[in-house]
């Protein structure tokens, strides 16, 4: 199955702080990783803790993208 990804306001204006090599790898990685199946877990991607940030994250190198089921309007 297909995931669409949709970034929340917050995480463009992160994204912004990033340098553009940065926005590039994290782009990547999120289309590689996330596309198809976003909740098993890998060496990069873990079940986090209850917290009110997220339910996963995917380690890209130092940089770490917070995700979970986005809201619908």
């Amino acid at each position: 199955m297909l995931y669409r990804i949709d970034y929340s306001p917050d995480a463009e204006d992160h994204m912004r702080v990033l340098t553009a090599r940065q926005q590039a790898i994290v782009l990547d990685a999120v289309d590689d990783q996330l596309m198809y199946q976003p909740k098993v877990e890998t060496k990069n991607r873990k079940v986090m803790r209850p917290n009110p940030v997220a339910p996963w994250e995917l380690r890209i190198g130092n940089l770490r993208v917070y995700y979970g089921r986005g809201r619908r309007p």
